[in-house]
């Protein structure tokens, strides 16, 4: 029997039907999944604020949570932080999708950081930063440098430092010490901290063998005065060198032609050796510690410089010079 021309256009119109259901995914299966994104919020985040060791920064920290661009409330944002000190949420996102949260900081000054959390979320975890400061100065105690021993007319190996804290223990940035000496001179009469909260000076002795005394001032702190003392010790004869820790004392002697040097370990002075920065004097052979002597005889007029392979290297660290005239 032929087929009924009435019933071709409807058989079409199913098939037509068919095809785009089918090229749509049919129903809701075409639809993408939902992106959900955490983020600090465009204004007022409270990111990068600073506040005393142990206080409360003045503004909360903020961040926003949306899905598919549009905000999303009654999430819980988990908030945290590794560098010390608290965070308290105020609770979920609210109907603008804004979650916040109150940080106190720790008790260690430097840079501090805290991060919300969001998990499964585009841009977790959201981290901030504060800058936790040093409080008030409370104590000064010394950082170093005390019970040196140097040659009258040179200046101590090492330098000598005050560290000036507040009541938790952190170093105190531009503090002004004072610093004086008998029997000596100090480099500058007041120094300011570091951001480590250390007062640094160098020391040259008198020309008076003997005891000397530095002392360093800072007001009313709980330790203030600090005294440091040193000894200064003949100038031996010249063609004599002490070794010392991180130096030679002279660092710098003129000799005549044919004279022996004699480099002589001082007490307590470990690892070190001579080393010639060009030909002369010959290498003493490897790191030795006191009781200890090398000798070298210069017989042409020159400048040698030489130094201790462990703590210096020609012309820096611990090094020294020899003219021969």
């Amino acid at each position: 029997m032929p087929i009924s021309p009435t019933r071709q256009p409807s058989q079409l119109a199913q098939v037509l039907v068919t095809g785009i259901l089918v090229a749509c995914g049919g129903g809701d299966g075409g639809t993408p999944p939902a992106t959900t994104v955490i983020a600090r919020t465009s204004t007022s985040s409270g990111d990068d604020q600073n506040a005393t060791v142990g206080q409360a920064l003045a503004l909360p920290l903020r961040v926003m949570v949306t899905e598919n661009g549009a905000a999303s409330s009654g999430v819980t944002v988990t908030w945290g932080t590794t560098t010390g000190g608290s965070l308290a949420p105020a609770g979920p996102t609210g109907a603008d999708g804004v979650a916040t949260s109150g940080w106190t900081l720790g008790n260690t000054s430097g840079e501090q950081t805290a991060t919300a959390t969001l998990s499964g979320a585009s841009g977790s975890p959201v981290t901030f930063t504060a800058a936790a400061l040093a409080g008030p100065a409370t104590a000064i105690a010394k950082a170093g440098g005390d019970g040196q021993t140097g040659q009258v007319g040179t200046q101590l190996p090492l330098p000598l430092q005050a560290r000036v804290t507040d009541q938790l223990g952190n170093g105190v940035e531009g503090f002004a010490v004072d610093w004086a000496a008998s029997g000596g001179t100090v480099s500058s009469p007041s120094v300011a901290t570091s951001v480590a909260g250390i007062s640094t000076v160098n020391v040259a002795l008198g020309g008076t063998a003997g005891p000397i005394t530095i002392t360093a001032t800072a007001g009313a702190l709980s330790g203030s005065p600090l005294t440091f003392t040193a000894t200064a010790t003949t100038a031996p004869p010249a063609g004599d060198i002490v070794v010392v820790n991180n130096g030679f004392n002279p660092p710098a002697i003129t000799v005549a032609a044919g004279t022996t040097v004699v480099w002589t370990w001082g007490s307590g002075a470990s690892g070190h050796n001579i080393a010639p920065a060009a030909t002369m004097p010959t290498r003493s052979g490897g790191l030795a510690s006191a009781p200890a002597t090398y000798s070298f005889t210069f017989n042409t007029p020159g400048t040698y410089q030489y130094y201790c392979e462990a703590h210096g290297a020609p012309g820096f660290g611990m090094n020294g010079t020899v003219t021969v005239q």
